[in-house]
């Protein structure tokens, strides 16, 4: 028997597909919760980017400074952007993350993982929103702030999306896509989607 997947079926297979993020939502005010390390780990991949040396155990074990030169790094504006965002949210969270252990809680690990495929980092939000029953076009999921940077996935019409980002300068957006019939996952930054009620069978957040 085909199990059908009807408009309320699918907000709920959505929201359990998101379910890492949106416990670290609830966790916000936890100070070493994993939403601050979520916070943490973005704003220190743009640190190691940029050739920063870490000095905490947990800096070491996640960035292991191979590829680091000592003293004080420049960041390019849109790096500067980037980590006072992050340093301004986990300022109003109370973030207080122990950086004396050498790990992160383990539903960190997928936003890791996408951090390795992307070239610009996303700053985490502590909101979520989800547009269920996609209808528009196909639209390429980009590595980074650019069409010129690696396609890494596409969204398509019948697909779930979700925004767990701050917007940045360009209507750039990072998004999570999620196809329920194929239990898919992709990701990326596409520019200029908007979640209404013309391309979402419904909508959530």
């Amino acid at each position: 028997m085909v199990e059908k997947h009807t408009p309320l079926r699918l907000c709920a297979v959505f929201v359990a597909s998101l379910m890492g993020a949106a416990s670290i939502t609830a966790s916000a005010n936890a100070e070493g919760g994993a939403w601050c390390q979520e916070l943490w780990l973005g704003r220190n991949t743009v640190m190691d980017r940029a050739g920063h040396c870490f000095e905490t155990p947990l800096g070491q074990a996640i960035f292991d400074n191979s590829n680091c030169t000592p003293g004080e790094r420049p960041l390019t504006p849109l790096d500067q952007f980037i980590i006072a965002e992050y340093l301004e949210i986990e300022a109003q969270g109370r973030c207080d993350v122990d950086t004396s252990t050498t790990e992160l809680d383990p539903i960190v690990d997928r936003w890791r993982q996408e951090l390795t495929e992307l070239w610009t980092v996303p700053i985490r939000a502590d909101t979520e929103h989800g547009c269920g029953g996609y209808s528009g076009p196909v639209r390429e999921l980009h590595s980074g702030m650019s069409n010129s940077t690696t396609v890494i996935g596409h969204l398509r019409p019948g697909d779930s999306f979700g925004f767990s980002h701050l917007q940045m300068p360009g209507g750039w957006e990072y998004i999570g896509v999620f196809r329920p019939d194929r239990d898919e996952r992709s990701h990326g930054w596409v520019q200029g989607i908007e979640m209404t009620e013309d391309v979402c069978e419904w909508m959530a957040g």
